[in-house]
């Protein structure tokens, strides 16, 4: 009967435009806030995944630092977690400050010597490269740069660039003496492509004898990597372990805290929208002062006449947010497709990907979220019911009825 009446009230004849005009903005309203804002947090998702796997697809879900990580103990414990399945692949490295020389420019830069096998196994440079062949690294005078790297020294394929360590300028060695560029990669990261270079381990063997300190792990979840550092630690003796999200903890609490703060900023649409019913909800019981008169009247209890106008608010909410989910799922699926029209329509390209180096914008639709996004938007519509429904329930009957305002 509540909602039979609920139903009655809300499509009487005697509202007036106004208040059907305001019910249906504020139903617009809340369809157009949920569908933004799961657009905004699905891109905000997908371009937080696409950096996460491409910053770790560069540096190490776990990177262990000892002594002498290349030695034969050292390996065979490696490899005997490879088999056993804790990780899926390991590369030992040297890291160290260096500075490039061309014909034309100087750069400074990190070179990792690598063994070239074991460093494609869990580095994506491999599958990155944009100029040359990433095999060639395995000639010892070869050397892989990034795409900046490059663009500042002003070489390509088969130019030569001097080498010369942090360490040969306190030792007075020179090492490696000239390298030949064997391949560029880009991986879609600027401070990675400016940063790196890399040399065929060998090369620092047969100069110098080099103790090995770091090695790179990657695990199967790089989202398990803090546990599995913790773990290791805790058995391991001589050897440190030190996962990702602690040497990319500032960056990633940044972007959860831009998440955060545009899901308020959007949420602020949704509340804006809710105000709307409000305002219609008022409307109507004052329209329906009379009406509601009589049910008191005849009996009808305050909670009675409460849950009738909830009920007017719910319903204009649900729609808005159930509307709002679908058309914001379809958005986000679609959200390249939108750019694209909007980019032909006028003439400008809103992601350059010489700028941004993607091919287009990813999406990423969790279901999390859209969990949190109809709870919370039901709160608000529930809140904004609540009060109007209240003021109806809180109609006198005899100064009505009498005509008394």
């Amino acid at each position: 009967m509540r909602f039979l009446l609920a139903y009655r009230f809300l499509k009487s004849k005697d509202n007036t435009g106004f208040i059907n005009i305001i019910s249906k903005i504020s139903v617009i309203g809340i369809v157009l806030g949920i569908t933004v804002l799961i657009t905004v947090m699905s891109v905000m998702n997908g371009f937080e995944r696409q950096l996460q796997n491409k910053i770790l697809g560069f540096t190490s879900h776990v990177t262990l630092h000892g002594d002498n990580l290349n030695s034969e103990a050292a390996l065979a414990k490696f490899d005997k977690m490879v088999n056993e399945g804790e990780i899926i692949a390991y590369s030992y490295y040297h890291e160290e400050e260096c500075l490039l020389i061309s014909e034309n420019q100087t750069a400074s830069a990190i070179f990792r010597a690598v063994n070239p096998k074991l460093e494609s196994k869990v580095n994506i440079i491999a599958e990155n490269i944009i100029f040359g062949n990433y095999d060639e690294i395995t000639n010892e005078k070869v050397i892989i740069i990034g795409s900046v790297l490059a663009n500042k020294l002003m070489v390509t394929i088969g130019d030569k660039i001097d080498f010369v360590s942090k360490n040969d300028i306190k030792s007075g060695k020179q090492l490696g003496n000239t390298y030949i560029v064997g391949a560029i990669y880009d991986v879609g990261l600027y401070e990675y492509n400016e940063a790196y270079a890399f040399i065929n381990l060998k090369t620092l063997k047969s100069y110098s004898d080099i103790n090995i300190t770091k090695t790179r792990l990657k695990i199967q979840n790089p989202l398990d990597s803090f546990v599995f550092a913790n773990d290791f630690n805790k058995v391991s003796k001589g050897i440190y372990a030190r996962d990702w999200t602690s040497s990319h903890k500032s960056l990633f609490t940044a972007i959860n805290n831009e998440k955060r703060v545009m899901f308020v900023i959007l949420v602020l649409i949704i509340a804006v929208a809710s105000f709307n019913i409000v305002s219609s909800l008022l409307m109507l019981i004052k329209n329906k002062e009379k009406e509601i008169s009589i049910l008191k009247s005849l009996g009808a209890s305050k909670n009675y006449i409460t849950t009738i106008f909830m009920i007017q608010g719910i319903a204009l909410g649900a729609i808005g947010i159930i509307l709002g989910i679908i058309f914001g799922i379809l958005l986000a699926n679609n959200v390249n497709e939108v750019i694209n029209f909007f980019e032909s329509l006028f003439n400008v390209s809103l992601m350059p990907p010489e700028i941004y180096h993607l091919s287009e914008i990813p999406s990423l639709i969790l279901p999390s979220d859209i969990r949190f996004v109809a709870i919370f938007s039901s709160l608000i519509i529930f809140l904004s019911s609540l009060y109007p429904a209240r003021r109806a329930a809180s109609i006198k009957p005899a100064k009505i009825l009498r005509g008394i305002n």
